[in-house]
């Protein structure tokens, strides 16, 4: 369980140094013309460390029989 909150613990730390370079908004959707229809700010990509993590758990932690 404690590897289990590191690992969650360095990808959100890794994420947070990735995103203090990015500019405050960022598209995350465009239509077909290619105009960006979503934009949204940079820290809800924080949210993007469910889908790593989920693959860890899932794969690659320690189970317990």
């Amino acid at each position: 369980m404690k590897k289990d909150i590191t690992v969650l613990f360095i990808m959100l730390v890794m994420l947070f140094v990735v995103i203090l370079f990015l500019p405050a908004s960022i598209p995350i959707h465009f239509n077909w013309r290619g105009e960006a229809d979503i934009v949204v700010h940079k820290y809800v990509l924080l949210l993007g460390v469910i889908i790593p993590y989920s693959v860890y758990w899932q794969f690659f932690r320690e189970k317990r029989e």
